[in-house]
């Protein structure tokens, strides 16, 4: 066991040494990179307190209500059905409660498959509407780093100590509440 740690280290140098002579094989001295000037944005800062985002929340929030109303009131219809097929019972022959209950059970799988799409839709709503939000995002960092002339952005939650004055969140924000101020989560048909 003592010999493998030396072992896996020689290993690692040699696989190092080898990446970086092949790093310079194939045509002549490369250039050195650029000095990395690097800005930070608070990511879920703008996920939580953006106009666009909240509005985001609010519709998902509606829609999600609205599929449990749905949903409750499906329920209710079982269980009434239930009832009904539970009391019936002793009045129907064998064959014909078989037939009944398979019948009940469809429709149980079938509000249960209900269920399961509203949960689809609603994270393909969200997940859509966020992704705007992404792409926006992106594209007001770019003209940023037209301006500031950084080529590097790091989250903020990934940065352990920075400088105040690299921080664009707030500049962020404020351009992505102008450009976006809301994102219409898209319709679903049945």
């Amino acid at each position: 066991m003592a010999l493998r740690a030396p072992l896996v280290l020689a290993l690692l140098v040699a696989v190092t040494l080898a990446g970086g002579a092949r790093g310079q094989e194939g045509g002549g001295p490369q250039a050195p990179l650029a000095p990395a000037v690097v800005a930070v944005i608070d990511y879920q800062r703008l996920l939580r307190e953006s106009a666009a985002a909240r509005s985001i929340r609010a519709q998902v929030e509606t829609q999600r209500q609205a599929y449990e109303a749905e949903v409750e009131a499906e329920r209710e219809r079982l269980a009434e059905a239930d009832r009904r097929l539970n009391d019936a019972r002793d009045e129907l022959s064998a064959e014909a409660y078989r037939e009944r209950r398979r019948a009940f059970e469809q429709d149980v799988a079938a509000v249960q498959r209900l269920v399961q799409q509203r949960r689809r839709q609603l994270d393909e709503a969200s997940s859509t509407a966020f992704q705007r939000i992404r792409d926006t995002v992106v594209q007001i960092i770019d003209a940023l780093s037209d301006r500031y002339r950084f080529n590097l952005v790091l989250p903020r939650a990934e940065v352990l100590v920075f400088a105040p004055e690299i921080d664009l969140t707030a500049e962020v924000m404020a351009e992505l509440d102008e450009r976006l101020p809301r994102v219409d989560i898209p319709a679903f048909e049945d």
